[in-house]
């Protein structure tokens, strides 16, 4: 781990940490192919977990599980201690659950500012009179957001192109424009599906800064899918190992480093397929 997040590990360690997600027992089936077998999670408040393992080895299968993008076949799930196993996922994300995409899922046509404002208004409270009648309650939430979208572009880095066309971005600004989008809906655990892919090795770097940095600002229990082994083992104090569905290791970087039977099965066979 770097410095930086060994620091920031052991400030986190150093109080007790309430469990925010807790997987029990979770299987998905899909007629006869078990994606996801078994699968047990104890996620507690403040860690940045790593969830590694070659193509087909249910990882994302794991994220559309939480977010329930696809129904659990046995198991449960909890969130903060609520059960969460069968609520809708526009009722997950009001809890506090937010992903980004393996494949980014942006709004081509709309601006860089207004794929983050889409986001924000997922949280208006003011109603359709008000809003249709522009009344002071929805124009000060309407400043509001404004203002909380200039903040998280600038943190994310994108500011300067506001209003240039999402689908205009280079693939790693993109990227950075998802997470800002999903830092938007408030959330408590945030998903990262391969935020790195197509990132050149500088703008890796940063995103390894941009993750910590999030995560200890913004207060938020992060897991992260990425095949690049160098997020993986410099921002990540767990690490839990898939192989076709089931869990193969779990532990810390050094510990996942030295495992024998991921060093056969992963990182023996090089980053691409980790």
């Amino acid at each position: 781990m770097t410095p930086q997040s060994a620091e920031a590990t052991k400030t986190i360690k150093s109080v007790a940490r309430q469990t925010v997600l807790k997987m029990e027992h979770v299987t998905k089936r899909f007629g006869g192919l078990v994606a996801v077998s078994d699968f047990n999670l104890d996620l507690k408040e403040g860690e940045l977990i790593g969830l590694i393992g070659p193509n087909g080895a249910g990882k994302t299968t794991i994220f559309n599980l939480i977010t329930h993008v696809i129904p659990i076949t046995e198991g449960k799930m909890e969130f903060y201690g609520k059960d969460i196993t069968n609520l809708t996922t526009d009722r997950i994300i009001r809890l506090g659950v937010a992903r980004t995409f393996q494949n980014i899922r942006l709004f081509s046509n709309m601006t860089v500012r207004e794929n983050i404002l889409t986001a924000f208004h997922a949280h208006l409270k003011s109603g359709l009179f008000t809003a249709v009648a522009f009344l002071p309650k929805y124009k000060n939430e309407e400043e509001y957001f404004q203002q909380k979208t200039l903040e998280l572009m600038k943190e994310v880095g994108i500011e300067h192109l506001a209003d240039n066309i999402s689908s205009s971005l280079p693939y790693g600004l993109q990227r950075k424009l998802e997470i800002a989008r999903a830092l938007a809906t408030n959330p408590k655990l945030l998903l990262l599906d391969e935020p790195a892919a197509g990132m050149n090795p500088d703008e890796t770097l940063e995103l390894n800064q941009l993750i910590l940095r999030i995560r200890d600002k913004y207060k938020l229990t992060v897991i992260v899918i990425e095949h690049d082994m160098k997020v993986i083992m410099n921002i990540c104090e767990k690490i839990v190992v898939l192989d076709h569905g089931v869990t193969i290791a779990q532990g810390t970087p050094i510990e996942i480093q030295q495992n024998p039977l991921v060093i056969k099965a992963y990182l023996g066979a090089g980053d691409e397929d980790a």
